[in-house]
């Protein structure tokens, strides 16, 4: 018995409308390819999982574009912050306290004139080397017998009165009063005795304080 195997040859047609084909579609791929904008993507649809790594860098993100709402929570810290970025416009009131200052980490140039009063010093916490030199004024006016006269002495500029007292020159001498008067001390009497005599006023100051 004799078989007969038929080959089948597509015709010069069939070719051409496969070859067509297929062209047409790679083709369309390829136009869909390079024709995909903004525009073509529905709001919400990119996720993170279908961004490649580092694909977002600064120079995708536009200026001012990231707020505080876009961070997530400890997102950034020291190492993503440069040196002097943040001053005092960039802190909201009351923001930093005590915890997040290290200790001895300010000095007198981080403090502002008058930042620090008594309110913000522990008890104890200022001591005698922490301060400067005391220095003494005087000063010293003549009153008559059987009346009542006065003296005063200021503290000398960039310095701070902190007491005072005074002292007549001989007994019969009664004092009236002895209290800070300004940036000093005032001294007042009256002279009981039949002759003349003299007041004598002191005042301590403190030096690089200031004299309010």
């Amino acid at each position: 018995m004799t078989s007969k195997t038929r080959s089948f040859r597509p015709s010069p047609a069939v070719v051409i409308s496969c070859v067509a084909l297929f062209l047409a579609l790679t083709g369309s791929a390829l136009a869909a390819k390079a024709t995909i904008g903004s525009n073509q993507i529905v709001n919400g649809s990119v996720r993170t999982v279908d961004l490649r790594d580092s694909a977002v860098n600064s120079a995708k993100v536009a200026d001012t574009s990231i707020t505080a709402n876009d961070l997530g929570t400890d997102s950034v810290g020291s190492d993503e912050i440069a040196k002097d970025a943040v001053n005092s416009d960039e802190i909201a009131a009351d923001a930093v306290t005590s915890s997040e200052v290290a200790n001895q980490s300010l000095t007198q140039d981080d403090l502002g004139p008058d930042s620090v009063g008594s309110s913000e010093l522990q008890a104890g916490a200022v001591r005698s080397s922490e301060l400067g030199p005391i220095i003494q004024v005087s000063n010293s006016n003549p009153i008559a017998a059987n009346t009542a006269g006065s003296v005063s002495v200021n503290c000398p500029a960039g310095t701070t009165v902190i007491s005072g007292g005074a002292q007549p020159a001989n007994f019969g001498v009664e004092m009236t009063s002895s209290l800070r008067s300004g940036n000093g001390w005032l001294y007042q009497a009256k002279n009981n005795n039949g002759a003349a005599s003299t007041l004598t006023v002191f005042a301590y100051c403190l030096t690089g304080g200031s004299s309010n």
